[in-house]
């Protein structure tokens, strides 16, 4: 997991580290359906997910929408979205103890490394979706 690298651990031997403990691993097609779950469950708040009937937040983009970005970098973006404005404001990674700097009215998302992994297999398989058409 790339995001790992280049925002959480700069050190590649606590990478292999985690990957040895099982916490990077590679993603399955049932990886994608646990993506979709997550994404239904908590990024349907602010964004509009494919398939299901939501309006989202008018200034936020969907998740199609960044998927057929022209922008070479949406892949960096989505496997790096909790580091990067708003959410950092309200979701916490579980191996990473910090907690999320949410006003308390915010209901804050606690998200594993695993669920990050799935979330980018449903992103993926969204892209090539996309692709096709």
């Amino acid at each position: 997991m790339r995001v790992l690298q280049t925002y959480l651990l700069p050190a590649a031997g606590l990478i292999a580290g985690l990957m040895m403990a099982g916490h990077i691993a590679p993603v399955s097609a049932a990886g994608a359906k646990d993506g979709e779950a997550l994404a239904i469950e908590h990024c349907r708040r602010c964004h509009v997910i494919p398939g299901q009937n939501n309006m989202g937040i008018g200034s936020t983009p969907s998740f199609k929408i960044m998927v057929k970005s022209k922008a070479k970098d949406w892949r960096d973006k989505f496997e790096a979205f909790f580091s990067l404005p708003p959410h950092p404001n309200f979701v916490r990674i579980k191996e990473f103890r910090a907690p999320p700097k949410s006003p308390s009215v915010i209901v804050p998302i606690v998200l594993s490394l695993d669920d990050v992994d799935s979330l980018m297999a449903y992103v993926d398989s969204l892209a090539k979706d996309l692709r096709k058409q």
